[in-house]
């Protein structure tokens, strides 16, 4: 008797457990979120079109897999047995390095030196070179910049296992090839490496405010101006809670001290509705002068108080495609191109935005078979009046490319080289509209140059 008892509590106690997640979400409510994760949306039964969703039950399935009570609790739970035990990261976007330092995942490749390759990185300085002679020529200044990942400053706190290519990251081999193409370059790897003090956070995968006062030093120096965000006081400020600790541990309550820019700031945003997270912000300061069109990622959210303080007026944008035309209607001074190190790919990923210039015809030594050439006009009232052209280079048409033109009719215009994720280059350049009848692609380098059939 005593046993069949036993039994039947283990069974309903059990039956209470498998439940808990489910019930929990009628009693306590669906959880939330963590960190940069985004939930399944309930799925439609079937389209606008009335066509069925086939895949209707998974969907439901991923919506609830997102949503149970508890859930936060329980991955929180997992991850400090994980970490307690086996002291390895039970997320797979964070690495768990020594001394509670954490690192994202997505820098690990650069960090071991498997990243991009040179033809890419030399398409990636080249492509800069023709939006700076762009901006320049439109008589505005223009600086390219790299926020460097925390494992590029701080390898020390990397796991030992972990292989660290020192001299072979993206942003230590690019730099060669920005002298080679005069690239005007804000050296942030080198300006925060030679401080003695952290200057990112131990659990976030982004710099803190006294970093990003360095960074808007070394940036707006580039632009011939001078700045001191750095040397001024800095005080205790808020309480941060890292990104990647939020990952980790999405129900922990774990912060950081961060930095409060003691001076604080004069200027006023006429658009910042999700606190330098947005995808664009406007912004004007009496204090500063000049305009400013810049465009920046996540590190932008801490970096873009001090270079809008420096400006008169200001926009930031953190739209994945540059659009360089803007300056024109928009009256800017400065151009300021932000990035991660870890993104640098999306420089031979998305084509910018402005009108490729005009070349002498160069000299083929080689006739090739026609290459399939795409024409898209602009979307936008500005780009309307270009045409995006594009062209896949076949496998078998590659020999070395490292500069690439579409001719139209009589007149040449160079493109960049991009890569889209794959190992194919896309010769790619904005021209007039008008000018996009008869086309055929030039590629290859210097003296030595193959040409397709007009298209």
């Amino acid at each position: 008797m005593k046993n069949t008892v036993l039994n039947r509590i283990v069974i309903v106690v059990f039956l209470l457990l498998c439940l808990m997640p489910s019930l929990g979400m009628v009693f306590f409510g669906e959880s939330e979120a963590g960190a940069n994760e985004v939930l399944a949306k309930f799925p439609e039964i079937a389209d606008k079109k009335g066509v069925l969703n086939y895949d209707y039950l998974s969907g439901i399935s991923d919506w609830a897999g997102d949503r149970f009570a508890f859930r936060q609790q329980m991955i929180t739970a997992w991850s400090w047995l994980n970490a307690v035990l086996f002291k390895t990261s039970a997320v797979d976007e964070v690495i768990m390095g020594r001394n509670g330092w954490l690192f994202f995942s997505d820098s690990l490749d650069d960090y071991r030196g498997l990243s991009l390759e040179d033809q890419e990185l030399e398409a990636i300085a080249r492509n800069l070179s023709l939006m700076q002679e762009y901006v320049e020529s439109k008589g505005s200044e223009f600086i390219f910049t790299i926020a460097p990942n925390k494992n590029s400053i701080y390898p020390e706190y990397m796991p030992s296992h972990v292989p660290h290519a020192v001299d072979s990251s993206n942003c230590k081999k690019l730099m060669s090839y920005f002298e080679d193409y005069g690239i005007a370059y804000a050296d942030l790897l080198s300006a925060v490496s030679a401080e003695n003090e952290t200057l990112y956070f131990k659990t976030d995968s982004h710099w803190n405010n006294k970093g990003a006062a360095l960074a808007a030093d070394v940036i707006l120096t580039g632009l011939g101006r001078k700045s001191e965000f750095f040397s001024s006081d800095f005080s205790k400020g808020e309480e941060h809670k890292g990104d990647l600790y939020e990952m980790l541990y999405p129900a922990g309550n774990h912060t950081e001290t961060d930095y409060r820019f003691v001076p604080g700031f004069s200027y006023t945003t006429a658009k910042d509705p999700n606190g330098g997270n947005a995808i664009n912000i406007e912004s004007q300061s009496e204090n500063g002068t000049g305009r400013l069109l810049c465009w920046r990622d996540s590190f932008g959210v801490a970096l873009y108080p001090y270079l809008a303080e420096s400006f008169h007026d200001a926009r930031f944008s953190r739209s994945a495609t540059y659009d360089l035309i803007r300056i024109e209607s928009e009256e800017t001074d400065s151009v300021v191109i932000e990035i991660v190190e870890r993104n640098l790919d999306y420089l031979i990923e998305n084509m910018p935005v402005y009108p490729a210039p005009t070349r002498e015809m160069p000299v083929v030594v080689a006739q090739m078979p026609d290459i399939a050439v795409s024409a898209e006009q602009g979307k936008t009232e500005a780009s309307s009046k270009l045409m995006l052209l594009q062209a896949e280079i076949p496998s078998d048409y590659i020999q070395s490319i490292t500069k690439a033109f579409f001719a139209c009719d009589d007149i040449c215009y160079e493109a960049e080289i991009l890569y889209h994720g794959g190992s194919l280059p896309v010769v790619s350049a904005w021209v007039p509209a008008g000018e996009a009848g008869n086309v055929s692609v030039i590629y290859g380098s210097d003296g030595s140059y193959c040409s397709s059939a007009a298209a």
